[in-house]
């Protein structure tokens, strides 16, 4: 299963507490990138061409954007997890005045800020899972298919399809270019797309294109898709075996 690490924010004019609180995120296991800014105008810039996971706002705000910096994030940036820190508790009620209600005093200590970042992790996580439903649907009008990758819409022809094998909560599609993707969907969706497009469920895991069969070895229960000139052998039960051999011979 892909793990989706989370990218981080820190706006602080204290260049002790920016370091400090950097070294901690980089060895956080659940950070893959981090960015910094003294103060809110620089923060703003940054905001303009990237959208973190997470941001950790110095309070009270340096710079001129000041207030206009938390409603640029809670109104622009919606998926984005905001957290005051301060160095004192007098300042919690800004925080939940603008309806941020995750607190850090300094110095920021290492579990304080790993609750945080693991809560966030978390949440991008089960985001991702929320939209399995929404990710493969058939084009409008087309015999393709569109699906979801971490690498953003892929556009698939069916017939370009050799398999597909479920990874979880994920589907590993495989292609006739020798390629494989994986997109955000579970295989039992993918199946309901394209059975009605000669593609035959034989397995937990698997789900094959029928035009590419070249071979069915029935004492091995195995299944042999070629495709330009590369084969691919796909384990099956004698029952799955059976049923295809009825197909066949109609």
């Amino acid at each position: 299963m892909i793990i989706h690490k989370i990218s981080v924010l820190i706006i602080d004019s204290e260049p002790k507490s920016l370091e400090d609180i950097n070294k901690l995120l980089s060895a956080d296991p659940a950070v893959c990138e981090i960015s910094s800014a003294v103060d809110s105008d620089k923060a703003l810039l940054i905001l303009m061409e990237s959208n973190p996971d997470l941001i950790l706002l110095e309070y009270p705000l340096i710079g001129k954007a000041g207030e206009g910096l938390i409603r640029f994030i809670k109104t622009k940036l919606t998926g984005t997890t905001l957290v005051f820190v301060s160095k004192s508790k007098e300042h919690a009620v800004h925080a939940i005045r603008n309806e941020v209600y995750d607190y850090l005093l300094k110095p920021v200590l290492k579990a304080d800020l790993e609750t945080i970042t693991n809560m966030v992790f978390l949440l991008k996580q089960n985001n991702l899972q929320s939209r399995v439903n929404q990710i493969i649907e058939q084009s409008a009008g087309e015999n393709k298919i569109r699906v979801q990758t971490f690498r953003g819409y892929l556009i698939l022809d069916p017939e370009e399809i050799l398999f597909c094998r479920a990874d979880r909560l994920y589907t590993e599609v495989y292609s006739t270019q020798n390629r494989m993707d994986v997109c955000y969907v579970i295989l039992k969706k993918v199946e309901r797309i394209l059975t009605p497009l000669n593609f035959l469920r034989v397995s937990r895991l698997h789900l094959i294109n029928m035009k590419y069969i070249r071979r069915i070895i029935k004492n091995k229960n195995t299944i042999i898709l070629s495709s330009e000139g590369k084969e691919y052998a796909i384990k099956t039960s004698k029952t799955h075996i059976r049923n295809l051999s009825k197909i066949e011979n109609e």
